[in-house]
């Protein structure tokens, strides 16, 4: 009998699992654009991240673990304008983005999709 009443609740969690591979509250340019590209084997992006930095939300497209050293992170705002790059060649000291230091005070709210 308690397996009958688990059932639902299964049913529920495996229904969500399978729409868990973007998050849904986030841009639809920014959903589209890993939508499109996330199966494509010369698309270099590992993850997605979301960050507030100076006061809105940007979205990081991070290099993957094929890049090893001069893989650069797009930083792209909700209309997917790309409004710098970080990191790459010059690694972490290479964090300049729009007159602030990316790294140092971006504040980091979740991943948004990973490969």
């Amino acid at each position: 009998m308690k397996s009958i009443t688990l059932l639902p609740t299964t049913l529920f969690f495996v229904a969500l699992s399978c729409n868990k591979d973007i998050s849904s509250n986030i841009p639809d340019c920014i959903k589209n654009e890993i939508k499109a590209n996330k199966l494509k084997k010369d698309w270099y992006v590992g993850s997605v991240e979301e960050y507030s930095f100076q006061g809105k939300l940007v979205y990081s497209f991070n290099p993957d673990n094929k890049i090893v050293v001069d893989g650069s992170s797009f930083i792209k705002d909700g209309a997917c304008k790309t409004i710098c790059s970080v990191g790459g060649f010059g690694g972490p000291n290479v964090d300049s983005c729009n007159g602030d230091r990316f790294n140092q005070t971006a504040i980091f709210k979740g991943t948004i999709w990973k490969k």
